[in-house]
């Protein structure tokens, strides 16, 4: 079972990074179609059209500064939405809401 904080530690990036890392979620939060409820998380969609580079760029920063975070990232056929998944132990949507809270305005 994961028992890391529920702490998001920006500390670890450059301040170059630091900076990507935030436009690159700012610009992702304005894409996502719907949001669901999962236990213990959030299930994010994003048009099929969205770059994955963008996801995959921003699981990979965010797996370091939130280590507790458990990334799910299903791609289907068809121009189905692209899910993220984010999910961790017991708190974990109230820090997602909390932390993205653009994306659940």
């Amino acid at each position: 079972m994961n028992t890391a904080p529920l702490v998001c530690n920006m500390d670890v990036f450059t301040p170059a990074e630091c900076e990507s890392h935030i436009q690159n979620t700012l610009q992702l939060n304005q894409t996502i179609q719907d949001i669901r409820e999962t236990d213990n998380g959030y299930e994010f969609l994003f048009p099929y059209t969205t770059e994955i580079t963008k996801l995959a760029d921003f699981i990979s920063k965010e797996k370091m500064c939130c280590p507790f975070l458990e990334f799910t990232l299903r791609i289907e056929p068809n121009e189905k939405p692209i899910s993220l998944t984010l999910t961790g132990h017991e708190g974990t949507q109230e820090f997602l809401r909390n932390e993205f809270q653009e994306a659940f305005a």
